[in-house]
């Protein structure tokens, strides 16, 4: 009964939210008061809006809280609402955090995020690609719901009608300027956190990359770091294109000291055979 009852619950909150009748939330962030606002643009805010700041991707936030990172930068590239870069912001000391966002109307966002929370994180508003100082098309889906803030976007086309990731979804295009990942970082040496989806055509390639640059890949799930030799893109249990947990972490770091991170680490391959506590 009590399970019902906060679904039902939930569910109001979720259309007060998107009516705009709840529209601001305050939380605690490592003791700072952080204001989000406009918690019906997107199912993100609405997320954290109805179950708390850390739900959204809390393996994550776990590694970027207690993992010692020992670097001068902390790039959020896709930053959609400035999620991330907040984290980053209060959790990682003597760093430099840089969100990085094209969409206008999220950058819009995170700029509003930003002045009214006096965080001091910078903003870049644009897209990351293989060339810096050009206009391209940014491909983002059309919302079916209250949402006008897109989760996701593409320099590539990847919605209805070509045959991508997200083909069954109609689309809309706007104008970005780009960068590269080498000016953005101006050779900034480091750790990468990259989000792979179980339907990502790519994903070997990806991975792959990363191998051969010298890095260690593991899977961030909510038992800890898991050794992955390739890309670990397990199903939801009850959606099979759907990601379970879709953030790999990719460092140059020995294995010795990132068990230092306390949190497990175990080199299972493809044999996905342990629990989750």
């Amino acid at each position: 009964m009590k399970k019902l009852l906060l679904i039902i619950y939930n569910k109001v909150l979720e259309r007060l939210m998107g009516f705009g009748l709840i529209r601001t939330k305050t939380f605690i962030v490592n003791s700072k008061n952080i204001v989000f606002h406009d918690l019906g643009n997107n199912n993100l805010l609405k997320g954290i809006g109805i179950n708390g700041f850390e739900s959204h991707e809390n393996e994550t936030i776990k590694l970027i809280k207690k993992y010692n990172w020992e670097v001068d930068n902390f790039f959020d590239i896709g930053s959609n609402i400035g999620h991330y870069a907040v984290i980053a912001s209060l959790y990682l000391e003597n760093v430099d955090v840089v969100a990085v966002e094209p969409f206008p109307l999220n950058a819009e966002y995170i700029d509003k995020l930003k002045v009214n929370n006096n965080l001091s994180f910078s903003l870049v508003k644009k897209a990351v690609d293989s060339t810096t100082g050009e206009t391209k098309d940014f491909y983002f889906p059309i919302s079916k719901n209250s949402s006008k803030l897109p989760a996701s976007g593409t320099l590539i086309n990847s919605f209805k009608g070509s045959g991508g990731v997200y083909n069954d979804l109609p689309f809309n295009v706007v104008q970005v300027e780009t960068i590269t990942l080498d000016d953005l970082t101006k050779d900034n040496k480091g750790s990468f956190l990259i989000k792979i989806m179980i339907n990502d055509k790519d994903k070997n390639d990806v991975f792959n990359l990363m191998s051969e640059h010298g890095y260690n890949g593991f899977l961030i799930t909510n038992a800890g770091l898991v050794r992955e030799s390739r890309p670990l893109t397990m199903p939801r249990p009850n959606r099979s294109d759907r990601t379970l947990w879709r953030n790999h972490f990719f460092s140059k770091n020995q294995l010795m000291k990132l068990k230092n991170f306390q949190l497990i680490i175990m080199d299972i391959g493809y044999k996905f055979g342990f629990i989750v506590v």
